[in-house]
């Protein structure tokens, strides 16, 4: 039974062959895309869960209130937490502190010495930490050589990851090698650790051993990662309820000093990824209502494969009447009857399963491309296939989509009369009529949806990537300066601003601290010379020199920018004391920074007097110009409060950067120039540079993931939506294609022929977009309150998406009718 079964299903596959590759395609389409999505969720909710402490480790982040209540929360808290938690709380197994280099030298460069004085090997480094000895005991980052008890035990010692060790030693041993960090600092290299996976929230490729230095006592320097490690079965909740009196015993005086206030939370580590957005994030983290409507659309083509199954099989069911009727008369029962076409369907489910398999194969290492993140590795190891539940979860969809989708046609067909069905009586099913109209409806809806969340986001990116950052960045290029200084430094700087002025194609040259597309490391309080330190808050300190606003062409608002008469060599960062009190040392200030301070406008702010914090020391300083605002950080970030201050070229460390500003007609005769005056100025120190506007555009990746991912699916969708719209239209215009003839018969225009077939579709995309229209507003606000700075929405956000819907189906269904409209009449009347 179960043979003849199969072989009518198959028959019947293979003499509507059209009918059989839309449904399998339209399904396989559909499964693929929920699988890439869903294997994208996964991965994203997959972060720092390879840990095998993950479930009791916890990050400390501080809030402020008060004085500092702009600050907001930073992942960064201060050294002396760490220690102090392991003593007061006895939940606290053990901690670990980490530190970015960063916060010492802006630029950092290693060097290994190749044994016999074969040559010095040199590199920039980029994400390089001092940490605690307790760093591979806490987290389960596996080390490949050197042992993760004592290879951070002793001062001076490194470990470094698998591609570093490459990049300096090659295949040799790298174990007890000495790497010199800066030309000042050499480190015994005790241990080599594999690269940090992509799921880690923070990436790190040199860990230096953390000498203390007096930092356990430190609660002014809260610039420290802090994880603590709780036993098992602690309730965070109740740890947490001890933290304002813990707050209070070693930070109250300080609070009270700068009147301002302080709380601490848990973080889970594995919340951290998706749902964490603070100040000072080690990376650019995910979202979690990214991954949300990622879910939904998944599910949403999903559904619209599976409608439009049921659509072209409910649409068929006529074709199929009078077969019904013939096997009803020789005894078929309904159950049998319902059995046969649900094996149909089963094997168009089986077959599209095999289809989506080539298909995941054949696009994962372009879809990993695309994405920018390698989502297949570890997949059946530690992935979405190492859980048991992922089988069971695509075993159920598979069952629920060939048995959901197969139910509904099976009952219609097994529920037709034979006697009507074989005198050629087949009456229309108004609930089949009606059920095909919501589903159509359904997918109209959706496909708006998509299409409208496509264009928001990419119109918010195009926004925050063409929009008016303040200040040029195109041809702007950026040089990393040496990390160390010394008595040559001013003749150095010198050197090199002069020279590369000489090359043809360079208009202008700046030394900063910051460059923008970076958060600002170095903050402190300031406030007005009249006021005391209960009204100081913070903001953030850019050294610049006299030619910052020309080479970067700032607007000033009110005054005028730095002279080289400015530049003071006062600025000390271990120096206490008060300065300035004798002296006119010059600032300047942005809009933001002279509105915080209670100036009502920029005019009132100049030449005002202020009082800010310098290291250990205490400034007076002049307001000499206001700046305009600009954008430091990405258009989601509101403006920075800035004070701009000018030391000497003969201070420690002013300056890591140099800002070129230059015509870029012949770039590489251009670079090499620029290389060559470096080299002479610096030598021994690696040349490294970029071009600003890439530098500031990569804050958003994360960004541009969302919108390539958006529109790569939505199309997807779109695409299985109109695979069914395809073959119901066909079907509908082969049922119509007599009285199509007899219309033309009688004169009809094509025109009218074709509006006759589609003004059903019309109608279902006016309703569709009717009700889609509210929905694209509210969502679409909702979603840009995540950006400080956004697009306005339009009327052709709302507008385009049922346009660019409609045409699609117009055209889809026009193409379809035509070939029917454009026959001969007769060939379609001759066997009436």
């Amino acid at each position: 039974m179960f043979k003849n079964y199969f072989k009518t299903a198959w028959r019947n596959l293979v003499r509507n062959k059209i009918y059989s590759i839309i449904n399998i395609l339209g399904l396989a389409l559909g499964l693929a895309a929920c699988f890439f999505i869903f294997q994208y969720v996964a991965f994203e909710s997959s972060y720092d869960r390879f840990h095998t402490n993950a479930p009791n480790i916890y990050r400390v982040p501080i809030s402020y209130s008060g004085s500092f209540a702009d600050n907001g929360t930073s992942v960064t808290n201060h050294p002396a937490l760490g220690p102090a938690m392991k003593r007061d709380f006895p939940e606290v197994i053990d901690y670990v502190r980490m530190v970015n280099f960063a916060n010492f030298f802006k630029s950092s460069y290693m060097a290994y010495e190749e044994e016999g004085g074969k040559g010095i090997k040199t590199f920039y480094e980029t994400n390089i930490y001092f940490v605690d000895s307790s760093f591979f005991k806490v987290f389960s980052f596996p080390l490949i050589r050197g042992d993760k008890n004592n290879c951070l035990k002793d001062p001076n010692t490194v470990v470094i990851s698998e591609s570093v060790a490459k990049k300096y030693f090659g295949d040799k041993d790298p174990l007890n090698k000495t790497l010199i960090a800066n030309g000042s600092f050499p480190a015994k290299v005790t241990g080599v650790f594999a690269d940090p996976p992509e799921n880690s929230h923070i990436k790190f490729n040199v860990l230096f051993h953390f000498d203390g230095w007096g930092a356990d006592e430190n609660w002014r320097w809260p610039e420290w990662y802090t994880y603590v490690l709780l036993a098992p079965g602690t309730d965070t909740k109740k740890l947490e309820a001890k933290f304002p009196a813990f707050i209070d015993k070693y930070l109250g005086n300080i609070m009270k000093e700068f009147n301002f206030g302080s709380s601490f939370q848990l973080q889970p580590l594995t919340d951290i990824h998706l749902t964490s957005h603070f100040n000072k994030e080690a990376e650019i983290n995910g979202s979690e209502k990214e991954v949300f409507f990622l879910s939904v659309i998944g599910v949403f083509i999903l559904l619209i494969a599976w409608t439009n199954y049921i659509n072209l099989s409910t649409a068929k069911s006529m074709e199929r009447a009078k077969e019904v009727g013939i096997r009803k008369v020789s005894g078929a029962m309904k159950k049998q009857l319902m059995i046969q076409f649900l094996l149909e369907s089963f094997i168009i489910n089986v077959m599209a399963l095999i289809v989506t398999v080539v298909i995941i194969i054949g696009t994962l290492p372009w879809f990993n491309r695309f994405i920018g993140k390698n989502i297949s590795e570890g997949f059946f190891t530690q992935g979405m296939g190492s859980h048991p539940s992922f089988w069971l979860y695509t075993l159920g969809t598979f069952l629920l989509g060939a048995i959901l989708v197969g139910a509904y046609p099976a009952f219609i067909l097994s529920s037709f009369n034979p006697v009507k069905v074989l005198k050629g009586l087949i009456i229309k099913s108004k609930m089949n009529l009606s059920l095909r109209r919501v589903l159509l409806f359904f997918q109209f809806f959706l496909s708006i949806m998509l299409i409208a969340a496509t264009l928001v986001v990419f119109n918010q990116l195009n926004f925050m990537r063409r929009g008016d950052l303040g200040y040029k960045t195109d041809q702007t290029l950026v040089i990393k300066l040496p990390a160390i200084s010394d008595s040559t430094n001013e003749s150095k700087l010198n050197y090199f601003k002069h020279e590369v002025s000489r090359v043809s194609s360079v208009l202008n040259t700046t030394y900063t601290s910051e460059v923008p597309g970076r958060s600002i490391d170095f903050h402190n309080t300031v406030r007005k010379s009249s006021l005391d330190k209960q009204h100081n808050f913070n903001t953030y300190f850019i050294s610049v020199d006299h030619d910052f606003l020309n080479t970067y062409q700032v607007p000033m608002t009110e005054g005028s920018g730095f002279s080289p008469a400015d530049s003071s060599g006062i600025y000390n960062w271990g120096l206490p004391g008060i300065f300035g009190q004798d002296r006119d040392l010059k600032v300047l200030v942005n809009e933001k920074l002279a509105k915080s301070l209670g100036y009502k406008s920029a005019k009132e702010t100049l030449n005002q007097r202020i009082v800010f914090n310098f290291g250990l020391g205490e400034y007076y300083a002049t307001v000499k110009g206001v700046v305009k605002n600009f954008h430091q950080r990405s258009l989601k970030e509101t403006y920075d409060p800035i004070l701009f201050y000018y030391p000497s070229y003969s201070s420690v460390l002013p300056w890591n950067y140099a800002s070129v500003g230059m015509n870029t007609t012949d770039l590489n005769k251009s670079l090499s120039g620029i290389e060559s005056v470096f080299k002479k100025a610096f030598p021994g120190t690696p040349f490294e540079s970029f071009f600003l506007d890439d530098y500031f555009n990569s804050q958003y990746q994360a960004d541009q993931r969302l919108g390539n991912v958006f529109g790569l699916f939505a199309s997807l969708a779109i695409v299985v939506a109109c695979l069914g719209l395809l073959g119901l239209s066909a079907f509908i215009i082969k049922l119509r294609t007599k009285e199509i003839g007899i219309r033309k018969v009688l004169g009809a225009p094509v025109s009218s022929v074709l509006l006759l077939v589609s003004k059903d579709f019309i109608k279902l995309v006016c309703l569709a977009a009717a009700i889609a229209v509210p929905v694209i507003f509210w969502a679409a606000n909702e979603w840009l309150k995540n950006y400080a700075f956004h697009v306005k929405l339009s009327w052709f956000m709302f507008i385009m998406p049922p346009l660019m819907l409609l045409l699609i189906v117009l055209v889809t269904v026009c193409l379809q009718s035509l070939k029917a409209v454009m026959a001969n009449p007769v060939k379609s009347l001759k066997t009436e």
